[in-house]
């Protein structure tokens, strides 16, 4: 009788100890926590000690928990306690936002952000200081819906627009990010190392020539006067006016053509379109010698416009023989050149002084006559 008392009190012991131990492991099952099945903390720089002010940080995190969370949770980065006051660089609120996406996100796998964080009203995130051991700087979302394992969550942080501001520690190397999504009892969590540098940014520089460019101008008066040609007479000079080039860029040099109408078929020079017609012809010789006596024609000079330097003017038409003239040809086919330049421009524009010079012949018809010269400019690049 006393061995079946003490069998029955072993055997009730047994059970209640057996009962004992499953509900502690049942409980310890519970709170135990899950580690987050997928997870990635995109930041915005790598760079030890980005202050959040002049640099800024921005953190993307993506989460794929293992279990379901509950709606009203909340999603905590927790840094390493020796980083004090340089995540959290001002204690305040965030500015976070639900995300779809973001650049790191790897198609096809379940680093993919599937869906933004989703709220249970409106999310929102603060950061806060940690202060000596066991203290840390820690960012908190509030306001989380239900997370559902299996997808992938994305949310944005960055500074708030009036009090939290982040950055990055002050020292490169490793440093473990633990991140937590919870609600009550029901935890997830994982801790990562991210590594920090001393320059994040490779500044790239570039200098963009201006383009090679020519800039022609005709100045004064584009009506010019020979005054009156006495038949047998000797040549007039006309009144003048310039023409000025200025290069830019990697221009290597600029050209003057120019060409006359004359009578539209025969010669340049100065024609009496009207009855009697009559062409006083520029010629066909190169250079015009208006200084022989019974001589006629029509011709015309350039100055040189800096004095020696690198701008030529054409061999026939320079203005220093006192009564010689290069003779012009008829229309676009017979343009000529007249002045140019091959090599760097000085400073400022290239002016040069134009004048023309005629002379009737004894057989000049009595009238008015009139020629048209055309000029071309451009550039050798």
């Amino acid at each position: 009788m006393k061995k079946f008392r003490v069998l029955k009190s072993v055997l009730v012991f047994t059970l209640i100890a057996s009962l004992v131990t499953f509900f502690i492991s049942t409980l310890s099952f519970k709170s135990r926590a899950a580690a987050l099945s997928d997870l990635y903390i995109y930041l915005s720089r790598i760079e030890a000690n980005v202050a959040g002010s002049t640099e800024t940080l921005e953190i993307i995190l993506a989460i794929n928990t293992t279990t379901t969370i509950p709606t009203g949770g909340t999603v905590a980065i927790y840094f390493p306690d020796a980083d004090d006051g340089n995540w959290c660089r001002t204690a305040g609120a965030l500015t976070v936002t639900a995300v779809t996406a973001s650049a790191v996100d790897l198609t096809g796998t379940d680093h993919d952000i599937d869906a933004g964080l989703p709220t249970s009203g409106t999310l929102t995130a603060a950061c806060t200081k940690g202060s000596g051991s066991s203290s840390v700087d820690t960012i908190t979302i509030s306001g989380v819906g239900t997370v559902t394992a299996g997808t992938t969550y994305g949310v944005k942080l960055a500074n708030g627009t009036a009090a939290g501001v982040i950055g990055t520690d002050d020292t490169s190397g490793s440093h473990d990010l633990t991140v937590e999504a919870k609600n009550g009892a029901t935890i997830d969590s994982s801790t990562v190392k991210i590594y920090l540098i001393a320059n994040d940014t490779v500044v790239v520089s570039a200098t963009v020539s201006a383009s090679p460019s020519v800039i022609c101008s005709i100045g004064g008066d584009f009506t010019m006067s020979l005054g009156t040609l006495y038949p047998g007479g000797s040549y007039a000079l006309s009144e003048t006016h310039t023409v000025a080039t200025e290069t830019a860029g990697t221009t290597q040099g600029y050209y003057w053509a120019a060409y006359g109408l004359g009578d539209g078929s025969t010669d340049a020079g100065l024609y009496k379109s009207n009855a009697t017609t009559y062409l006083i012809a520029s010629g066909a010789a190169a250079t015009l010698d208006l200084t022989v006596a019974g001589s006629e024609g029509f011709g015309m000079t350039l100055s040189d416009p800096d004095a020696g330097g690198a701008a030529v003017v054409a061999t026939n038409f320079v203005d220093t023989s006192v009564g010689t003239f290069g003779t012009l040809d008829i229309g676009p086919a017979g343009a000529k050149l007249i002045l140019y330049q091959n090599g760097t421009q000085l400073t400022g524009a290239d002016t040069s002084t134009v004048t023309y010079g005629a002379r009737a012949s004894t057989a000049a018809e009595a009238g008015n006559y009139q020629e048209s010269v055309t000029f071309s400019c451009g550039g050798y690049y």
